[in-house]
């Protein structure tokens, strides 16, 4: 890589600081002023490239004496971990100095750095230096996720999957991995099932969104863990949807919070549900949209619940009205994860 445009961000002090990128910052907490080092100092270290340094590219570089960035350099071995061809450049054209941003990582982490450097700018890497850099930070960083390891990489999360199950190595096949967002995930969802469970035995009082955290799990799975090891559920649905409305919601559905008719329902929802509409955090995602939709189609049908219920043969109103009652106990249970 050799055509990088390190960022420049101003210090407090005045100097400038070159940020390496997300995986170089992640490694090496290292963020650090540009200096000027010999040429001659300086050793060849991290690069991912199985074909070394290519002379066509560097020939390029030697005519852009003043449009490269500095190189990466590990400050305590002086190894190269991003910029071999500006440094074949500079050596060409007979630089006696060349400046430099220092990295103060391991050397596993350099090298997972000098691959997302390599991936996002410069010469592109082959299809065979990103696999052979898969394999590598697999080993290196077994605790890590498909998708991570993929993202530094530049390849598909499936294929470092397949590299994983390939692998023999027993420390490769971790049932907690660490995702791109730096948390804890458990590849089966039965393992964060369990280890959420175990949470709530020790510590009755934590809350969902902390104890699915800890176990890698959605809130509303923490949710289900939580009530069914402490005795807190209710009946399931086939038994809720026989006996009726629990007395909890018909205390709920009794309070004025509540509108008695479909049309006071309306006006009550239709403000709130607006509000939500123009909400970006909703608006603009994905999970956002589909909840927005589900909404929607719920006033839509209290609209036309009357109508609905008048058309409904007879025969079909008992199954009707357990399934009715199971969806109006998940809406609640819902509610229950928000207040959360």
């Amino acid at each position: 890589m050799d055509r990088h445009e390190v960022q420049m961000k101003r210090r407090p002090d005045g100097g400038d600081t070159a940020q390496l990128g997300k995986a170089g910052s992640e490694a090496a907490h290292a963020v650090r002023h540009v200096d000027t080092v010999d040429v001659g100092s300086l050793r060849a270290g991290f690069s991912p490239r199985l074909d070394g340094v290519s002379a066509r590219h560097a020939r390029l570089l030697v005519e852009l004496a003043d449009e490269v960035p500095p190189i990466v350099v590990q400050r305590s071995s002086l190894r190269v971990v991003d910029g071999m061809h500006r440094l074949r450049a500079a050596r060409a054209r007979g630089d006696r100095q060349i400046p430099v941003v220092y990295f103060d990582g391991s050397d596993v982490d350099a090298f997972v750095a000098a691959v997302q450097l390599n991936v996002e700018h410069g010469l592109p890497l082959t299809t065979r230096d990103r696999l052979a850099a898969a394999e590598r930070i697999l080993a290196s960083h077994p605790q890590w996720s498909d998708r991570r390891i993929a993202s530094v990489c530049g390849v598909a999360a499936k294929t470092v999957a397949t590299l994983r199950r390939r692998s023999t190595d027993e420390s490769h096949h971790l049932n907690i991995r660490i995702g791109r967002d730096g948390r804890r995930h458990p590849v089966s969802v039965e393992e964060g099932r369990r280890l959420a469970e175990e949470i709530v035995r020790r510590e009755p009082g934590v809350s969902l969104r902390e104890m699915a955290r800890r176990s890698g799990i959605s809130v509303g799975t923490a949710f289900d863990v939580r009530r069914k090891t402490l005795g807190e559920a209710r009946a399931p649905a086939a038994e809720a949807a026989a006996a009726g409305p629990s007395a909890e919601m018909r205390d709920s559905a009794s309070t004025d919070r509540l509108p008695a008719t479909a049309q006071d329902l309306k006006a009550v929802i239709r403000p709130q549900l607006a509000r939500l509409i123009e909400d970006p955090s909703l608006r603009y995602t994905d999970h956002g949209k589909a909840l927005l939709r589900l909404l929607s189609a719920t006033l839509a049908f209290i609209s036309q619940s009357a109508n609905a219920a008048e058309t409904v043969p007879a025969h079909c109103h008992e199954p009707l009205r357990a399934v009715a009652q199971a969806c109006a106990g998940g809406w609640h249970q819902f509610s229950e994860m928000l207040s959360e």
